[in-house]
């Protein structure tokens, strides 16, 4: 992130910015600068310019702290994909961003235009609104979700502060005993059946070199991660991302005892059994996707598979001793397996599938996705408008356990 932020600051930046926005920026850390002073910004333009060059192009160890972040968390909204979730979030809010900004000739120029003057400006005037969109930042972005099925489906949840404050206020003791950091912050957000909750948090320090002159120096990192929790009333789904493996039982615990009432709501034997390959080890090389019933997909390329040949380990539980892995971009990935031992109904096994989902558009490229299926729990894409689609091709073409067996299963019990 360091090298990102020496990019977002560059000279142009400094050139351009206003520098009655950088001063209520700077201002927010004053006392804390080695050799600069907020009150240097009242100068003459000139030099008011260059010694704000000579503070945000030195060592990034020279910042404050706290600005250091504040800087790491503006870059992040600061092109043109930020711009777009800063709008879109401004319209749900209703609110009306900068009307004394919007000129009648579209076709000039102003710098106060640029994604990054933007998005310093929300950051400053308008925090709550600059929160969610780095939320819905972090929500767009999070492409390998890990899931948890409740035991129960149509389980609502009565969502309120103190339960939000509750829950952060446990997983931000979680956090700091991992990370050693005390900043935690959740925002929460409905998106139909669902709530999201992003969780914003301290990672651990890094340090990295950096060069001043001839000299090379290291500095100290500590960069924000956000991890996101979505939960479906209607499935009963809790999915998580960007959550270290070893605390993804003890989140989703505290999801089901605080946020929901219901402790051991994701206890269950099939909690993470959620997908199978079973129909197209069945099926064999000629698998193919059905995606007749949307008429919106254009074309589905299986362009990776992977086979394990497996054998008894340890206790009698298998083990994979080795892997056939085939990759074809044309979308002939299984049919590779034709001309190789592997055979689906003995030893081998189907242990990931990667397909492309190509989708009917207007556009000069054709929209598309990429997803990565490795049973018993783990999807992985890039979160788009197409995310529902995904899941229900996965789900028509019976990649899907079905946890209504599940439950039968329970019931008799």
């Amino acid at each position: 992130m360091a090298g990102n932020l020496k990019k977002f600051v560059n000279p142009r930046f400094i050139k351009t910015i206003d520098l009655a926005l950088m001063k209520p920026l700077l201002a927010r850390h004053e006392g804390k600068y080695k050799g600069f002073s907020v009150d240097q910004l009242d100068q003459e333009e000139d030099a008011a310019r260059e010694a704000l060059e000579k503070l945000l192009t030195g060592a990034e160890d020279s910042y404050p702290e706290g600005l250091r972040g504040d800087l790491h968390r503006i870059a992040e909204l600061g092109d043109a994909r930020g711009l777009e979730i800063i709008q879109a979030q401004a319209a749900r809010q209703g609110v009306d961003l900068f009307p004394d900004m919007k000129t009648g000739d579209e076709d000039s120029p102003n710098k106060a235009h640029d994604p990054k003057h933007i998005a310093v400006r929300v950051f400053l005037e308008h925090p709550d609104l600059f929160d969610a969109a780095a939320d819905h930042m972090a929500m767009l972005t999070a492409d390998r979700l890990h899931e948890y099925a409740g035991r129960e489906r149509g389980v609502a949840i009565d969502l309120t502060e103190d339960k939000v404050e509750a829950f952060r206020t446990t997983v931000a003791a979680l956090f700091r005993d991992a990370f050693l950091g005390d900043y935690c912050r959740v925002g929460d957000y409905d998106d139909d059946d669902e709530i999201n909750l992003v969780v914003s948090h301290g990672s651990m320090v890094s340090t990295m070199p950096v060069v001043e002159g001839q000299v090379e120096r290291v500095i100290s990192v500590r960069q924000i991660s956000h991890a996101v929790l979505r939960y479906s009333e209607n499935t009963g789904m809790l999915r998580m991302a960007r959550i270290r493996k070893a605390h993804q039982p003890e989140i989703a615990e505290l999801f089901a005892s605080i946020i929901l009432d219901r402790p051991g709501f994701f206890d269950g034997d099939d909690a993470q059994d959620l997908y199978t390959l079973r129909p197209v080890e069945l099926a064999g090389p000629g698998f193919a996707f059905d995606t007749a019933y949307d008429p919106l997909i254009d074309k589905v390329l299986i362009i990776e598979a992977a086979a394990d040949l497996m054998a008894p380990g340890k206790k009698g539980y298998p083990r994979v001793v080795r892997t056939l892995r085939s990759r074809d971009l044309g979308g002939d990935a299984l049919q590779h397996f034709g001309s190789t031992p592997v055979s689906f109904g003995g030893a081998w096994r189907l242990g990931e599938l990667v397909f492309r989902i190509l989708f009917k558009g207007d556009g000069r490229r054709q929209p598309q996705v990429t997803v990565k299926l490795r049973p018993p729990g783990v999807v992985q894409f890039r979160r788009t408008q197409h995310e529902a689609r995904v899941m229900k091709l996965i789900e028509r073409n019976g990649l899907m356990n079905d946890r209504d067996d599940f439950e039968v299963v329970d019931a008799a019990e």
